[in-house]
């Protein structure tokens, strides 16, 4: 049979349908010797109802109004603090029962966690969310009503929390009456009313009713934003108090309903009109009236303010309830104070330990501490993530509260340390990832491959290429198996490397990367072979660029115009202009089309031999193919020139560079002055120093000293005053090839100071052959 359940929560009652009771579910069952003294009191239905967590008790009526009272056990479903009212044709029912409150305080802080819906101030709220919600009336079944019985000499006991306190009332009766009243028809009565004699117009001809009804109605009204309405019924309540000479009037649950209401309707402003009418009508506030408070004030943002009403339980004697710590944590969680969070946990569980809370058998704080330390978890996760999103300054806070939670016992599970590491998207927090990445391996727990593959990208970013490697050693060694997006990955953080050790010139470096390549299975493309191509050619390793290109062959990667230009320009600057011109003989040969690059290192090449007519010969082949000759390509004629003592022929290139409009820079007067003065032409030199002066270019000192020197030596007769003063010498450049220590630094590798074996030149295989 379906009934109108009055559930009392926490002080507060509100109505519940829908409920399911079968008479002949119920068992006899033992009681705590606490609560057996407490089992022999008869409940008055007028009074709100309140009892001890331990005892359970079936009042049955029959049509005489005699009552008998049963200690009692039912179905897992029935387990809320509640009272049902049902009328039957020969037997009336109350059920009188206690939730478990582990089950409501888990959750109740899970809610509060996840912040996905508000606390309906400590009591359970229907689905409809509205007094909408209060079930209907069917034709077939008794829905929606509740029977006012009379019961004789009624007492109650008030048990909530730590804090046990005695209630008597006492109210004259007649004979039994079965007045059957429709909540929802009277709850939408009433909605409109927004003064007492509003409500008194409605209720005049109605007989008492009990006070659950109105504090339900008060709560449904709250949540339909209809406060005046609430506020009506009370101030009618206060007003049969003196009608009545005391029996029936607002007490402590209404009083906590409606603030239940004030804070669902959000008309915060509310709550200290409240309160001030509580101080007045002589009801004393208790734990759930301050959570009421402190729930007010969170909602307002008011964080500072919603701990201050922590600290005044304790002041008025009071027992904070879960709720109140939990309430109190989340306040913490929006100041963004993991410590603090932490540090009241701490605080609370060496209270439980000592002895100082937990000894009211009506707190279940072995359950209730379990819950709040799931709390805490997840709340210092949260703050943890939210200091992670906003910037980089906050990292060192990060690992220090999750060092302190280390000593207090306290741990984010995998799945959220794994969400932390989502969380880290900076440079900076490389740190944290690194950490967090640890910690889910130390568990031995499977971790997902995403999250490696997230740490792998922020170590490359971090340019903690060497990090990201081993992580990549571990999905090898320990699983889970790497995927395409963990190779292409790696292979990202070795062509940057690669690409670096290209730029400044460091071939060892660069070979070195190719044998850990292997090494970890990895297949080197013809672009970290090129990279390494490069760098030995800036570093003039001739013989090293040979040996890298033969293996590159022989690994079965096949060379590009890129592989073959690098050659030829270690090849040139090494003279070895035959091999030079074999390499590029086999190159057109292949079927490769030679670039800029490359004729202009071939006409370096042909001038480096002394073979003028083949440079003619090559700048022809490269204008008849469609590619012109820019500064570059003349410059490096006119500087082989230069380290040839071919001044004549660097003057002539001079002028066909004028002739096809390609503009020389500083580099061409330099090169050029340079091969003049040291072919005894002085006063052609200091002709284009001035020239190279007027046209705003800024000469090095070593092209001022050449023209000082070589009219010096030849007799020449110069104006020095003209060509101005000796230009500032500028500071030498160490060559960064020279030495890998800034590499190092870039790569976050150790440096090896170790000669360079020529070994390492050879693949790993090739190695263990000749071994």
């Amino acid at each position: 049979m379906q009934v109108l359940s009055i559930c009392p929560l926490k002080g507060g009652i509100l109505a519940v349908p829908h409920w399911e009771f079968d008479l002949g579910s119920y068992c006899t069952t033992r009681t705590r010797s606490r609560s057996r003294s407490r089992s022999n009191k008869i409940w008055g239905i007028g009074d709100p109802i309140c009892h001890s967590r331990n005892s359970h008790h079936l009042l049955v009526a029959n049509n005489s109004g005699e009552f008998s009272s049963q200690a009692c056990c039912w179905s897992p479903k029935f387990d809320f603090r509640c009272g049902i009212f049902s009328g039957f044709s020969r037997l009336k029912v109350f059920l009188l029962c206690h939730p478990k409150r582990s089950s409501f305080g888990a959750s109740f802080s899970l809610a509060w966690a996840l912040e996905q819906q508000e606390i309906r101030d400590e009591f359970i709220k229907d689905a409809s969310n509205s007094i909408d919600g209060l079930p209907e009336k069917h034709e077939s079944e008794e829905v929606g009503y509740v029977i006012k019985d009379e019961i004789e000499d009624s007492e109650i006991v008030l048990t909530k929390g730590e804090e046990e306190e005695s209630i008597k009332n006492e109210k004259e009766v007649g004979k039994e009456k079965s007045t059957r009243v429709d909540v929802r028809a009277l709850a939408w009565s009433l909605q409109s009313a927004k003064t007492a004699d509003d409500v008194e117009e409605v209720l005049k001809d109605m007989e008492e009713l009990p006070l659950p009804v109105y504090s339900s109605m008060i709560r449904g009204f709250g949540i339909d934003k209809k406060l005046e309405s609430a506020i009506a019924i009370v101030e009618w309540l206060k007003r049969k108090r003196e009608e009545t000479n005391g029996t029936i009037g607002p007490n402590l649950f209404i009083y906590n309903s409606l603030l239940g209401a004030v804070k669902q309707s959000e008309q915060f402003g509310r709550i200290d009109e409240v309160m001030e009418d509580m101080a007045k009508e002589g009801v004393f506030p208790n734990v759930v009236t301050y959570n009421t408070l402190m729930a007010v004030y969170l909602e307002k943002r008011q964080c500072i303010e919603a701990l201050n009403v922590l600290e005044e339980i304790r002041k008025k004697g009071l027992s904070p309830s879960p709720v109140s710590y939990s309430t109190a944590l989340l306040a913490y969680r929006r100041m963004e104070d993991g410590n603090q969070v932490l540090e009241l946990f701490v605080q609370l569980r060496e209270k439980y330990q000592k002895g100082e809370i937990g000894k009211d058998d009506d707190e279940d704080w072995e359950n209730e501490l379990f819950t709040l330390e799931t709390f805490t978890i997840r709340i210092c996760y949260q703050v943890m993530r939210r200091w992670l999103v906003k910037g980089d300054h906050l990292c060192t806070n990060v690992l220090k509260l999750l060092t302190d939670m280390d000593k207090a016992g306290l741990r984010p599970g995998p799945g959220e340390q794994e969400r932390l590491v989502w969380a880290c998207t900076l440079e900076c927090h490389y740190v944290v990832a690194k950490e967090l990445y640890k910690r889910i391996r130390e568990t031995e727990s499977e971790i997902n491959l995403s999250v490696c593959n997230h740490v792998i990208w922020l170590m490359g970013k971090a340019k903690k290429w060497w990090a990201a490697l081993e992580i990549y050693e571990d999905l090898l060694e320990k699983g889970p198996k790497p995927n395409k997006l963990s190779y292409e990955l790696i292979i990202s953080h070795f062509n940057i490397l690669l690409t670096e050790a290209s730029r400044r010139g460091i071939w060892r470096w660069g070979v070195r990367l190719l044998n850990k390549m292997e090494e970890k299975g990895f297949k080197p493309g013809s672009r970290e072979w090129n990279a390494v191509l490069v760098a030995c050619s800036k570093a003039s390793e001739t013989s090293a660029a040979v040996q890298i290109f033969t293996r590159m062959v022989e690994q079965g990667e096949k060379p590009t115009i890129l592989s073959y230009g690098a050659l030829l320009s270690a090849l040139e600057k090494g003279k070895l202009y035959d091999e030079a011109l074999r390499v590029w003989e086999h190159m057109v040969k292949v079927g490769f089309k030679p670039n800029l690059y490359a004729y202009t290192i071939m006409a370096t090449v042909y001038i480096g031999q002394g073979r003028s007519e083949m440079v003619d010969s090559i700048i022809q082949e490269m204008v008849s193919s469609g590619i012109e000759p820019t500064v570059v390509t003349f410059n490096a004629i006119i500087s082989g020139c230069a380290r040839s003592g071919m001044g004549s022929t660097a003057f002539e290139w001079f002028h066909r560079m004028q002739v096809q409009n390609v503009l020389p820079n500083e580099i061409t007067y330099e090169m050029l002055i340079q091969a003049l003065a040291k072919d005894a032409k002085p006063s052609l030199a200091y002709e284009l120093y001035l020239r190279a002066h007027n046209e705003g270019l800024h000469l090095s000192v070593k092209s001022y000293d050449a023209i000082v020197h070589s009219s010096r030596d030849c007799g020449a007769m110069i104006d020095a005053s003209s060509i101005g003063p000796r230009p500032p010498e500028k500071k030498k450049s160490v060559k960064i090839r020279k030495t890998s220590s800034r590499f190092c630094n870039f790569a976050d590798v150790p440096r090896r100071d170790r000669p360079f074996k020529k070994e390492e030149l050879l693949a790993p295989k090739t190695q263990g052959d000749e071994k």
